[in-house]
């Protein structure tokens, strides 16, 4: 699972200067999860202190170690770069359809909407409970020596038994890879979660870009607490402006009425406009002479 791989390697990097950053989009008909880590540069290089000599018979880097995760459960790289401040790397992965790992172990992010209407607008407030939710119970419910699922693979290592019935480690934990971590409580790792929306939206997160759309990050950390995301926003509504059109429409209609009347009323014609001689002139019927 590729979300949990990223998620539980990271957690041991806690307050100590690390973020991860899951990013949810749908381009082409295709759902992505891409997972950001940052690591800062003196907490890489603490890591790297005393890292453990892997199969390739080098010490593990943080780069190299992330890779063989990430890669090892279906992600792509699509960037990574590492300088004077930070390490920063981001993972892509596709879902064709059901849910994603993010989701599996965490919350299902189905937003719940109120709504608050006006002759002309409704006011629409969506609510969804963070996708990090429950992913620390289900952590902390790991118990040491287990490796029968990814969640307690990446919490102990992956380990699988020789034919003498021997346990042998495949891949090391991150704590196991890089022994500064051990010990260190991770309720201090700070979790993004991102999706994109309207420009015109209002969120509770932080608002990313400049374009026609947002991407909004919900930030939170890596712990027991319950947390929300929630989006506002407004719409027009219809009816409110099909009746202001059609009033409209019968005011100008009125107004037209009105004085087409006036104008009629100025030109009905005087009697002696019907009759432009004087009838007493007339003598026997006949024409005035």
């Amino acid at each position: 699972m590729a979300a949990a791989a990223v998620l539980l390697a990271a957690l041991a990097l806690c307050a100590c200067g690390a973020t991860l950053t899951v990013y949810d989009y749908v381009a082409d008909g295709v759902r992505y999860n891409e997972f950001e880590l940052k690591i800062d540069r003196d907490t890489v290089e603490l890591m790297e202190d005393t890292a453990i000599v892997s199969d390739s018979g080098k010490r593990y880097t943080v780069g190299d170690y992330f890779y063989e995760l990430f890669t090892g459960y279906g992600c792509e790289l699509v960037s990574a770069r590492s300088d004077e401040a930070e390490y920063v790397v981001r993972f892509r992965k596709a879902y064709y359809g059901g849910d994603t790992e993010l989701t599996e172990l965490g919350a299902a992010v189905e937003f719940e909407y109120d709504t608050a209407d006006n002759p002309f607008v409704r006011s629409v407030t969506a609510t969804a409970q963070n996708p990090f939710n429950g992913i620390r119970a289900a952590y902390d419910a790991v118990r040491d020596g287990q490796s029968g699922t990814l969640l307690q693979q990446l919490k102990n290592g992956k380990v699988a038994v020789d034919e003498y019935g021997e346990p042998i480690t495949l891949f090391p934990s991150v704590q196991n890879a890089f022994p500064y971590l051990k010990g260190m409580d991770p309720s201090g790792l700070a979790l993004g979660y991102a999706r994109d929306g309207s420009k015109r939206m209002k969120s509770s997160g932080y608002a990313v870009g400049d374009g026609r759309t947002r991407t909004y990050v919900f930030m939170r950390y890596f712990d027991a607490a319950d947390a929300q995301i929630a989006f506002s926003y407004k719409r027009p509504v219809p009816y409110g402006w099909y009746i202001a059109a059609a009033a409209a429409g019968g005011a100008v209609f009125a107004a037209i009425l009105l004085a087409t009347r006036k104008r009629q009323k100025a030109k009905k014609p005087r009697v002696e406009d019907k009759f432009p001689y004087n009838p007493e002139d007339f003598t026997g019927g006949g024409l005035p002479m």
